[in-house]
């Protein structure tokens, strides 16, 4: 799947860790409820489905991957060989952004695959530990750093779009053709934006 059609922000975590998971998505609802964003967990499957079929369509179509990193994290044998050799496999194509986000104490600055990704807080500052205000700052920092990669998407993709609308120009030009102007316009407004999604919008 190419880098414009990635869109989910995806959130890699153990089990263990849900409570993190929950204040998470608290952060990111806004996002989602505009529609900027289409986030997924794993906990969004349903009865019934094909979990593991569910989790791979997933990982396909992420644009930006959220490990919650700990011990349990880094422990998961599931998460190690399912989730995260395909997102780090699109990061080194620039398909996908990593953002590790620091739960507690581990390895993580051992680990080479992960530790080259900048994590959101520092790994000697876990939230673990962190007072109740300072756990919300990084969340915050992480909704922030999610809208500046989604925004870099787009100045690419309408860097792309111009670029290619030139070329198209010119050869109608040389083909002694009008040139047409197609514009997509959307069915209904989207309210209350910030200045930010706006300009993702």
């Amino acid at each position: 799947m190419t880098q414009s059609q990635r869109k989910n922000v995806f959130i890699s975590y153990s089990h263990a860790d849900a409570e993190w998971l929950a204040r998470l998505n608290v952060h990111l609802k806004p996002l989602e409820r505009k529609g900027v964003i289409d986030l997924w967990s794993d906990d969004k499957i349903q009865p019934g489905s094909n979990w593991r079929k569910e989790i791979r369509k997933a990982l396909n179509e992420a644009k930006v991957a959220v490990l919650l990193v700990s011990a349990d994290f880094l422990a998961s044998d599931f998460i190690h060989t399912d989730e995260l050799p395909p997102l780090l496999a699109a990061a080194e194509k620039e398909d996908a952004h990593i953002l590790p986000v620091i739960v507690s104490r581990s390895s993580f600055e051992e680990n080479e695959s992960l530790s080259r990704y900048q994590a959101v807080n520092p790994p000697n500052k876990p939230l673990l530990g962190m007072s109740r205000a300072e756990v919300e700052e990084v969340f915050y920092t992480l909704y922030k750093s999610i809208l500046h990669i989604l925004r870099r998407q787009e100045d690419k993709r309408r860097q792309k779009s111009n670029t290619e609308s030139v070329a198209y120009t010119r050869e109608k030009e040389e083909l002694g053709n009008e040139k047409i102007v197609h514009k997509k316009l959307r069915s209904r407004p989207i309210e209350n934006l910030t200045e930010d999604e706006a300009v993702i919008m």
